[in-house]
């Protein structure tokens, strides 16, 4: 996925404004040529559904990211959608992680540059992904890392997607339990993907949160403490607004001004 070219990836925020300027004008002038290729793109996706090492799968989806590009709007997102299906198959049945390791960057990167129309599909994939790969610390590590990735488009002030776009908490439910069996680096992944969530009163969810975030808003690290204001103010139990209330008297203040933001943000909502 190193050898991604930049120019193949469109900008969501303004998409409108470059098919009218720029990129129909020359997919309607260059529409013949690629009809010379009938088959390329099925022939594309035939490959990248059979490849065996991410070098291989990079070079595809170039390729085919290419041949897309000089399509019309509507068979873009056809194409994409094919393109899309095909890699979240080999996400989950792939036979060597590093294969599927690739496959999940394509699938981040397609979220991040607002591709699918429906990216929880793609949030559900990397979970069920994270949780498979649990045997291998480094290869969760890595799947989690893309799922808090696979967030930014959904953030001030550039967002790509709205907010009905946003997966269901119960995407999420199957990560909870990791959080009483991981280590320190998993764990903080996990916190900051939680954090994400509009809400965590989600029984499957707070069960394993809870105590996490309790334990955190003691730590000797003020930095743990300050990370754990948000994840306290999106839960209503009382034991943790009990804590955020504690933590806006902190000796430390970077973390009071995080708790007191994290609550009155809360308020607002």
């Amino acid at each position: 996925m190193s050898q991604l070219h930049y120019s193949d990836i469109s900008l969501p925020r303004y998409p409108n404004l470059i098919n009218r300027l720029l990129y129909y004008p020359l997919r309607v002038l260059l529409q013949p040529i690629t009809h010379v290729y009938p088959g390329s793109i099925p022939e594309l996706l035939v490959q990248i559904q059979k490849v065996t090492t991410p070098n291989q799968l990079t070079k595809l989806v170039n390729e085919l990211q290419s041949r897309i590009w000089y399509l019309l709007p509507d068979e873009q997102a056809i194409a994409r959608k094919q393109l899309t299906d095909a890699l979240i198959s080999l996400v989950h049945h792939a036979s060597h992680a590093s294969l599927r390791l690739e496959a999940a960057g394509w699938l981040r990167l397609f979220v991040q540059a607002a591709y699918p129309p429906h990216p929880e599909e793609i949030f559900v994939t990397l979970v069920t992904a994270a949780i498979r790969d649990d045997g291998d610390g480094n290869v969760q590590r890595a799947n989690l890392k893309m799922i808090f990735e696979c967030f930014w488009p959904f953030r001030y002030p550039y967002a790509a997607y709205n907010w009905e776009k946003f997966p269901n908490n119960a995407v999420f439910y199957p990560l909870a339990p990791l959080l009483s069996q991981s280590d320190d680096y998993t764990q903080s992944m996990l916190i900051s993907i939680f954090a994400e969530l509009p809400s965590l009163d989600d029984s499957e969810i707070a069960q394993y949160l809870l105590p996490v975030a309790l334990t955190w808003s003691t730590h000797t690290d003020p930095e743990r403490r300050q990370r754990i204001t948000s994840i306290l103010a999106l839960m209503n139990h009382s034991s943790a607004q009990k804590a955020l209330n504690r933590l806006q008297v902190d000796t430390n203040p970077t973390v009071r001004a995080s708790a007191k933001r994290a609550a009155e943000k809360v308020r607002r909502a």
